[in-house]
């Protein structure tokens, strides 16, 4: 078992529906109780090793937490630089997941270029953000340089246009009802179109509300006194939120797409809107970042940031990463981690009375095997930032 850990899942059925569903994990979330006693610039130095699945996001929250609770304001180009990366990772992890999960569905085989493509894409881009190895660093030094980031946007949208769309990013992205949606999907032959009009021929209407709300603005001072309180441990690892359990990840974050609206009233919480919800947010990214570096083209921004008193020596960092919101809150005294805590999105998704158990409740199959093959699916939708282990009972 990596050192990650696993999410288990036990489906217990009768009369050819699932009738409960048992969530387990063994995701080592007191691993952050190592931070304490460190330094904090050991600890930003550590978190990208010791979390390697989004530690672009990993990071980016760390560091927010560790300026807030240290009382240091970051230039605001490095900030914007921080959010470029964190996007450009946004993009790599929907991507390989894309690409290598759903190539079963498609003969088009992955090229060597296409994954030299997503190996190098971070480490590049980091270098064309900062001076080497002081990304995500306190007051990190910025080496910006505006043709490397160009070609990274054009990397990025050239791989989707030809591995995912068919047409350009901004094009697809178009796509506002189901009518073109359906054209789109009968004309193309990418992995992307061939997994999804497999799915739509195969899936009844209306898989229903799964009665899963998506995770709302937290007030930070307001998490950072849950994580204080003495069953801090019981809510990174189950997460509510006033007692209401809320999802986090693509689908919540494109909800006012005219496209997840219409898939939505046809196909409920149900599969095929999670995928196209995260299509988009992939197509959505070169623009994004077209965007932002027009903004560091600029010499007119700025952005004033103030120093919450009532967080002092504490700091709490949210970032939306590629499966959903994370949190990262730091404690700290005379520049020694006194206390560190994570609240990462697959603990909202993957709660036992969360969105995944309820959308595996709704499921109904005459034969194991298509039982299986659907609850394979909505998880992967879902997608955990671990492995799992899916058991039928």
């Amino acid at each position: 078992m990596s050192i990650e850990g696993e999410i288990r899942i036990e489906l217990q059925c009768q009369d050819d529906r699932v009738n409960q569903v048992v969530i387990n994990s063994t995701r080592p979330l007191n691993l952050p109780k190592i931070f304490h006693g460190k330094a904090v610039d050991e600890l930003l130095t550590m978190i990208p090793m010791l979390y390697s699945i989004c530690a672009t996001a990993q990071s980016s929250a760390a560091v927010k937490a560790c300026r807030q609770a240290t009382g240091i304001t970051a230039d605001w180009r490095i900030h914007l630089l921080e959010q470029m990366l964190v996007n450009v990772e946004t993009a790599r992890e929907h991507l390989w997941r894309i690409m290598s999960d759903w190539s079963s569905h498609s003969e088009t085989a992955l090229s060597r270029d296409h994954l030299a493509t997503l190996a190098t894409l971070m480490s590049d881009a980091r270098q064309a953000c900062f001076q080497q190895g002081d990304s995500f660093t306190l007051q990190p030094l910025i080496s910006f340089d505006a043709a490397a980031i160009e070609s990274i946007i054009q990397r990025i949208d050239q791989l989707c246009h030809e591995k995912i769309f068919a047409v350009s990013p901004a094009e697809w992205y178009q796509l506002e009802d189901q009518r073109a949606f359906n054209h789109w999907l009968d004309k193309c032959d990418t992995l992307a179109a061939a997994l999804l009009r497999d799915l739509r021929d195969q899936t009844q209407s209306d898989s229903g509300d799964w009665g899963v709300e998506p995770l709302p603005s937290l007030d930070h001072r307001k998490v950072c006194r849950r994580l204080s309180e003495t069953d801090a441990d019981d809510f990174i690892s189950a997460p509510d939120w006033q007692g209401q359990i809320y999802e986090t990840g693509p689908l919540t974050r494109q909800l006012s797409h005219p496209l997840i609206e219409q898939l939505m009233q046809l196909y409920g919480q149900g599969v095929i809107p999670r995928l196209v919800a995260r299509l988009l947010e992939l197509a959505s990214i070169p623009a994004k970042l077209t965007r932002q570096l027009s903004r560091l083209k600029g010499t007119s921004d700025s952005i004033e940031r103030h120093h919450d008193t009532e967080l002092s020596q504490q700091g709490l960092g949210e970032v939306e990463a590629a499966r959903g919101r994370l949190f990262h809150r730091a404690v700290q005294q005379d520049g020694v981690i006194r206390q560190y805590q994570i609240v990462a999105p697959t603990e909202w998704n993957f709660h036992p009375r969360g969105v995944v158990c309820q959308g595996l409740k709704s499921l109904s199959a005459k034969h194991q095997k298509q039982l299986m093959q659907q609850a394979e699916l909505l998880i992967g939708a879902v997608d955990p930032c671990v492995g799992f282990q899916l058991e039928l009972r």
